[in-house]
């Protein structure tokens, strides 16, 4: 009688912690559009500081490059390590800019991209972005830009990109002229 009652009572709480993942589970397209969205946009375009409340800094261990070009900025591993956020000033043809790259961690055990629903990608970041910039449409590059006359200037969002994956991510924007 004891041993039904303890699979009763196991079986209810595998239900219970089976339904709490199914119902909480964050997809790597939301993850995309949070260090969009959090981080990386709000970062290049007004310089707070981004992922101050999630990942790690690297350690001596992780054999993560990093631009060595990027001053002024940090780096964090993001998402349990899949990921190296870097954010800095960088020199791109010839102004000053903030920069905002994530890049994936390469390892055997990790997809070394964000998996994201292939249908409506462009437009649905079209619209997250809110750029009003027609996308790149060069193979495997999401691109748009504040001004698509000026690729070089402005707010720009370029993303490497396959059929349902996004590997890299870089936002930049000019620092204002002083």
């Amino acid at each position: 009688m004891k041993r039904w009652g303890f699979l009763t009572g196991a079986a209810v709480a595998a239900i219970g912690v089976w339904a709490f993942y199914a119902l909480t589970g964050v997809s790597d397209d939301d993850r995309l559009a949070a260090v969009l969205t959090d981080h990386c946009l709000p970062y290049v375009q007004t310089g707070d500081a981004p992922f101050a409340d999630m990942g790690r800094t690297p350690g001596v261990f992780d054999d993560v490059p990093l631009r060595e070009a990027v001053s002024d900025g940090g780096a964090r591993l993001i998402y349990d390590g899949r990921f190296t956020a870097q954010w800095g000033i960088i020199d791109s043809a010839g102004r000053a800019s903030r920069i905002c790259e994530i890049t994936p961690v390469y390892t055997e055990r990790r997809t070394p991209a964000f998996v994201v629903r292939p249908d409506g990608f462009t437009s649905r970041y079209a619209d997250l972005l809110g750029l009003s910039g027609a996308p790149d449409t060069a193979p495997n590059i999401a691109a748009w830009y504040e001004d698509p006359t000026r690729p070089d200037r402005g707010l720009r969002v370029v993303m490497i990109a396959g059929d349902g994956v996004v590997s890299n991510v870089v936002v930049m924007d000019d620092l204002p002229d002083e």
